[in-house]
């Protein structure tokens, strides 16, 4: 009789969730685990996820939690610092909560904007604050887990200096172009074809004037780039040469604007948020991680290649010349890849782009 009715109530079973069970199953089973078991551990994941609090209201919290335990002065303005950061780098998204905010590849992204904004040696100040965070959040179930058990603390020493090689280039301006957006496209050329810092299209200035953005009015109609003073982390004017490479470019992605290019080049500090979200949707996997400068350290590279001058290099780079000489005659790189790189135009990407 039990079997009976356990019978009929499968047959009663709509067709298209007995499909999806046995997809579900399938899924389960190539990893390793059941469908009840991912449920179990799902379901208390999404409880939270859904129980999530705005992101600014946990921060207020956490920082009132700090002086209610006598934190020192120091310590609180410092977690006041960087988590204030943390929401501007979700302005456009008012509705953030702390949940969301808080993923490991949203925090890993926002660290490595902190240091190449600022300096390597603040990767671990902002790790030790999201850190902290992150354990205030688990203990009052905002967080399933603090999110820097996963992301690792970072340790001292030199960074490596990575470099493009013309293909790897040429396939990231093809996925720019394919999945086409203004800021990531700009973001792209004047990185690799001036050599921009990251930091240098968007800069914190000292309280209460805000922030400052590279605008379009310091490239159009220039024969050279000017980085102002305020902008980026050296406080030194410089200018960069528009090259026929960046200057094609810049006329490709105007006259895909409809012929207008004007305000800032990025919109803001959460462009770099904005960024990841792109490069998770569209980057693949297989391409070199956009990190450690190596956009502007591609530019340094075949520049001094291009020229064979460190001098000016170093003063197109703002670097000292012994800096360039370190970093970018290394041997590596041969002069047939300079001349490579510096042919990578919108028409040489169109015309071999995949359809």
């Amino acid at each position: 009789m039990a079997l009976a009715n356990r019978g009929r109530k499968l047959a009663a079973v709509p067709s298209d969730l007995v499909a999806e069970l046995m997809t579900l199953h399938h899924r389960c089973e190539a990893a390793g685990t059941t469908v009840a078991a991912a449920v179990d551990f799902w379901l208390p994941y999404y409880a939270k996820k859904i129980a999530s609090i705005p992101l600014p209201d946990a921060i207020d919290q956490f920082i009132d939690h700090c002086r209610s335990q006598g934190k020192a002065t120091s310590t609180v303005r410092e977690r006041v610092y960087r988590l204030g950061l943390l929401k501007w780098a979700h302005e456009d998204t008012p509705e953030m909560t702390v949940f969301e905010a808080c993923e490991v590849e949203n925090l890993r992204g926002f660290i490595k904007d902190e240091v190449e904004r600022t300096s390597p040696a603040s990767e671990r100040n902002v790790w030790a604050v999201i850190s902290a965070f992150g354990t205030w959040a688990k203990n009052r179930d905002l967080l399933p887990s603090n999110p820097c058990t996963v992301i690792e603390k970072p340790q001292p020493g030199e960074r490596p200096v990575k470099v493009m090689s013309p293909d790897e280039a040429d396939d990231l301006l093809k996925i720019a172009i394919r999945h086409y957006d203004r800021e990531v496209l700009s973001y792209w050329v004047i990185s690799l074809f001036a050599g921009i810092r990251p930091h240098e299209f968007v800069t914190e200035l000292p309280k209460p004037a805000g922030w400052i953005t590279l605008n379009w009015s310091a490239i159009l109609n220039r024969t050279k780039l000017v980085k102002e003073e305020r902008l980026g982390k050296i406080k030194k004017a410089r200018q960069v040469p528009v090259n026929e490479t960046l200057a094609s470019w810049i006329d490709y992605i105007r006259k895909r604007e409809g012929g207008l290019l004007a305000g800032p080049v990025v919109r803001g500090y959460s462009f770099y948020q904005r960024f990841r979200k792109w490069k998770r949707a569209y980057y693949p996997e297989g391409m070199p991680a956009i990190e450690d400068d190596i956009l502007r350290h591609s530019y340094g590279t075949y520049r001094v290649l291009q020229l064979g001058e460190v001098g000016v290099v170093a003063v197109e780079m703002g670097n000292s010349e012994s800096m360039v000489r370190h970093h970018y005659l290394d041997g590596e790189r041969t002069d047939e890849e300079a001349e490579q790189y510096w042919k990578l135009t919108p028409d040489v990407i169109l015309k071999d782009k995949p359809e």
